[in-house]
């Protein structure tokens, strides 16, 4: 974060903007919808800027700019069209102790005027440090378009009604419960006249909130804009957030910045959170009447455990929500550019665990190796040439395509393109980590063919020639 965003009370504080022209005048606006009391320092005024004179708007320093014009001034700004003006102006007031803007010069200010979507007393500020000013422009747009008029009269009856609701509700999980039945939806335009007469009657009523349900919740693979809209509200709006080590730091980057956030990672071969404990904290944060969110890579009903934590809130009398997610083997196929099914050659989906079962159980190897199949293993690296070879040993050609994802779906994806023979020998070369998934099955040699996303697939020569004969098949 280049600038620290803040917002500056400025009622009756005196303000002074140098310039005179129509730049001048955008900025002597905006100051004074915040209340300053705005100067002018200029030879001359332009239409705009004389018209806010003759209303009395601001007051104007006639003549050339000169530094005594700084004097009791709390900020400055200066908009005039000559850069050598400006600068000067930015190293008095600078040397005075008063902090200073130069327009569509970032190296020169103290500060940065962004674009205000304005829903007063609900202000968004938008900005891209100068970077990129339409493209914060466009932003505020989009913002102005879609947030309505009557969130302003919204914000000052919640303003209204803070202490009221503090008096009537004594602990911050009940007032935090009020506030989101009158907020609850997922749109905001739905923050309609019925929900705040309901609203009214439970602050009059003195309506106890039921405790918020656990929300058992998909992160997705990776990429943050796979997360669904209600798992983003959810993480946006929770007290803590209990996380695994497959959600990516930027879907953490997106949750609520109060929010208490709670690792409890787990990874095959290594130091790890037991899930018992992990049930113990979902219950215990839960009784306490905050809003929860287990937050699981992939979907939390596929080898995420959520079964387990989903009795074990049962078993508390605890309410619980499950919030899917887009799982690992849909997000890592789709960005490997390979079709999970093929109407001719794939269609029939297995999806299982790459791991030796805590039982000692081993999969049905002769049911899974089918031509017709397409199989994804979860965690496969510990199992990976036991997988292949068994595949291998139970009907499967040893030439059989089959390809390794590593980080599915982010940036620094990669795809190991190979054969039941060639793809362990690949992945060891190439360094393989976790997280990662195997699939195995015709339709994954289309990957050479269907990539788009990230860097090409890894293929050996030899794999590629055996990808181009089942080509032919397909």
């Amino acid at each position: 974060m280049d600038w620290y965003p803040v917002f500056w009370n400025l009622r009756d504080r005196p303000v002074l903007v140098v310039g005179g022209g129509s730049v001048a005048a955008r900025k002597a606006r905006a100051l004074l919808r915040s209340g300053a009391a705005v100067s002018v320092a200029a030879e001359r005024l332009g239409s705009e800027l004389r018209g806010e004179l003759e209303a009395g708007r601001i007051a104007h320093l006639a003549g050339a700019y000169a530094g005594e014009v700084l004097h009791g001034q709390c900020l400055v700004v200066a908009a005039t069209d000559d850069a050598e003006t400006n600068h000067r102006v930015a190293g008095e007031a600078r040397a005075a102790g008063i902090p200073v803007n130069v327009v569509d010069d970032p190296q020169y200010c103290d500060f940065i005027l962004p674009a205000i979507v304005d829903r007063s007393p609900l202000l968004i500020a938008v900005s891209s440090g100068g970077r990129a000013p339409m493209l914060a422009r466009h932003v505020k747009t989009w913002l102005e378009a879609r947030l309505p008029r009557s969130l302003s009269s919204l914000a000052e009856l919640m303003g209204r009604l803070r202490g009221r609701v503090k008096e009537r509700f004594a602990t911050l999980p009940e007032r935090r419960a009020f506030w989101e039945r009158m907020l609850g939806g997922p749109e905001l335009t739905q923050i309609d006249g019925h929900r705040v007469r309901e609203a009214w009657r439970d602050l009059a009523l003195g309506a106890t909130q039921a405790p918020p349900p656990v929300a058992l919740v998909g992160a997705g693979p990776g990429d943050p804009d796979l997360l669904t809209l209600k798992a983003l509200q959810l993480i946006q709006g929770c007290d803590v957030v209990l996380y695994d080590a497959l959600v990516s730091e930027q879907i953490m980057d997106l949750v609520r910045p109060e929010a208490e956030r709670v690792f409890v990672g787990k990874r095959a071969g290594g130091v790890h959170t037991p899930q018992g404990e992990i049930q113990r904290l979902l219950l215990d944060y839960a009784r306490r009447g905050l809003r929860v969110v287990r937050l699981k890579g992939g979907d939390p009903m596929i080898f995420g455990r959520g079964g387990e934590e989903a009795e074990a809130l049962v078993r508390a009398d605890i309410a619980f929500e499950v919030v899917p997610g887009i799982s690992a083997a849909n997000g890592c196929a789709a960005c490997a550019g390979i079709p999970l099914t093929h109407r001719e050659h794939a269609y029939t989906l297995v999806i299982t665990s790459g791991y030796v079962h805590p039982d000692g159980s081993e999969h049905d190897w002769s049911v899974l190796a089918k031509p017709q199949n397409t199989l994804v293993f979860y965690m496969p690296l510990h199992e990976l040439a036991s997988i292949c070879a068994q595949l291998a040993a139970h009907g499967l050609p040893v030439d059989w395509p089959a390809a390794l994802v590593t980080e599915g779906t982010q940036p620094s994806q990669r795809v190991l393109l190979g054969t039941l023979e060639s793809l362990p020998r690949l992945a060891e070369e190439r360094g393989a980590a976790s997280p990662a998934i195997l699939m195995v099955g015709k339709v994954t040699a289309l990957a050479e063919r269907l990539h788009w996303f990230g860097a090409p697939p890894v293929v050996e020569d030899e794999t590629s020639a055996r990808c181009e004969a089942v080509y032919a098949l397909l």
